[in-house]
């Protein structure tokens, strides 16, 4: 290889990809740019890349699947004004999308979305336009901060964009996506059920009628997963149990105080079935000299080991509200030696219903 050709190879090692790199970025180059970006959680670079690759996008149908990874990337940077603008914008290019029509139930979620974010985004805009304060001491005008409001969304059903801009944000396009859930969106910091119904108590040979049962949960939420939440936490349950036994009437009070650990799966974005098992103590109290103690007489509460296992179905009126029902639990609880000689445990079975909250 002579003088003049090593010259020219050198030269093009050095040229070409100054080359490459002068051609002009494509579509699809923008929106890889943006998945990358999202998913090393810079988000407004990830906003800024979709929104060059939709102004590039050639192709019509592709175009919507731009907008909802905008409206994904605003709501994960908890800017709700935008991300529920951009979702509008979504369901717009859709209405006329003949080709490939959004889903309703995508539609029906997506607008529910919309609506959860409501509040959040009045709130953004009012700290936005507010004016700027005084300072008190030289009536100058500061800087006043603003803090965005997370937004929250449905109870961890993923929403997905076309991985290689060829879907149009409902699940269905090629590859992995970008998918957001409830646990990034809106981290909870506790939770907590209130419930009641009924009871039906075994204590050996002393007949028990379905009695009225109260209990609360509370707990410190953990995210295992995208639909699986462990909660930490104690529950507390009390079952009074009127008696009368030759001619005295009494109540006596059933009162269970356990560490609770609860377990929930989210099958969809309002709907979550949860288990729970609890280890502690149940107190036996206001029974002496009635049947339960063969009528000697007992003072103060009678303590006992007591293990309670429930299986529950939570629904989600609210991100933040919930609808609970208890279809059974279980507890157990080994007899106090103040107890009557034939009642050598005391089981109860009970059903309830509640209201809970979660932040």
């Amino acid at each position: 290889m002579n003088r003049t050709s090593i010259i020219s190879c050198a030269c093009a090692s050095v040229l070409l990809p100054a080359l490459a790199l002068a051609q002009p970025r494509t579509a699809d180059d923008w929106y890889k740019e943006g998945e990358t970006k999202y998913n090393l959680g810079d988000f407004q670079g990830a906003v800024d890349a979709f929104k060059k690759g939709f102004e590039l996008e050639p192709s019509e149908s592709k175009k919507a699947a731009y907008l909802f990874n905008v409206a994904q990337a605003y709501r994960m940077d908890k800017d709700c004004y935008n991300a529920q603008f951009f979702y509008k914008r979504y369901l717009a290019l859709k209405e006329n999308d003949t080709k490939k029509p959004l889903k309703e139930e995508k539609r029906k979620e997506i607008e529910d979305r919309i609506k959860e974010l409501d509040e959040c985004a009045r709130q953004q805009e009012a700290i936005k336009n507010k004016p700027p304060d005084k300072d008190p001491d030289t009536g100058t005008t500061g800087t006043t901060g603003t803090t965005g409001t997370t937004g929250t969304t449905g109870t961890g059903k993923d929403v997905a964009a076309a991985g290689d801009g060829s879907g149009d944000g409902d699940g269905d396009g090629a590859g992995d996506g970008i998918s957001t859930s409830t646990t990034a969106a809106s981290p909870r910091l506790l939770s907590i059920r209130a419930y009641g119904g009924g009871a039906k108590i075994s204590s050996g040979d002393v007949d028990v009628p379905l009695q009225a049962t109260f209990g609360l949960t509370a707990g410190y939420p953990l995210a295992l997963s995208d639909q699986l939440i462990l909660d930490l936490g104690a529950a507390f349950t009390f079952t009074p149990i009127p008696f009368d036994r030759m001619g005295t009437s009494g109540t006596g009070k059933l009162i269970g105080l356990v560490a609770d650990v609860g377990a929930t799966y989210l099958i969809s974005d309002k709907l979550g079935l949860r288990g729970d098992l609890g280890i502690g103590g149940l107190f036996f109290s206001g029974i002496s000299e009635s049947q339960f103690t063969d009528g000697q007489e007992t003072t103060g509460a009678l303590s006992m080991f007591h293990l309670r296992v429930a299986a529950s179905a939570d629904y989600a009126v609210t991100p933040n509200v919930l609808i609970t029902a208890i279809p059974i639990a279980f507890s157990y609880s080994p007899a106090h030696k103040g107890l009557r000689a034939d009642i050598t445990s005391i089981t109860a079975i009970d059903f309830m219903i509640g209201i809970g909250y979660r932040m």
